[in-house]
């Protein structure tokens, strides 16, 4: 059975950035994460406005463990008006998993929400970004979820 945990982190290198019109939200983040060396962030705070998002958010009723088929694909040219995106980026096999989450207004004043995958900056993106130091962590799919998720210690 996989065990829950809490571990203490150390956040370092805490950082403001303001993304412009046009730039790949996950590559722009991915580049910031390269130029200063860091391997684990923390997305503290994002607003601003995106478009041509997609995204992903659970179907009714489903079961574990959770699949591609299980979800919903959102793809919208928007613009929106972004309320607040979060999440983390992680190692995964040699690689960053970004995983971030976002909340978005519609042209009407309701909101959608969900799973980025992708997403474009439409007028403005301001961040607050954090280091993540003093762990081993990192994401590794889960037989009971069927999702990537964080680990620490040894490769269970």
């Amino acid at each position: 059975m996989e065990e829950s945990f809490v571990r203490e982190v150390d956040l370092a290198g805490f950082y403001v950035a303001r993304f412009t019109p046009d730039q790949d939200l996950f590559g722009r983040l991915t580049e910031i994460m390269a130029d200063r060396e860091l391997d684990r962030i923390v997305v503290l705070s994002g607003i601003g406005s995106l478009q041509d998002v997609t995204m992903r958010d659970l179907k009714d009723a489903i079961q574990r463990p959770i699949n591609l088929g299980k979800t919903n694909e959102i793809v919208s040219k928007g613009p929106f008006e972004l309320l607040s995106l979060e999440g983390s980026v992680v190692p995964m096999d040699g690689g960053p998993i970004i995983h971030l989450h976002g909340v978005m207004g519609m042209p009407d004043g309701s909101v959608i929400g969900g799973h980025l995958f992708e997403a474009t900056v439409f007028s403005t993106l301001e961040l607050f970004i954090a280091g993540v130091e003093g762990t081993d962590l990192r994401k590794q799919a889960s037989l009971i979820t069927g999702l990537n998720e964080y680990r620490v210690g040894p490769d269970s």
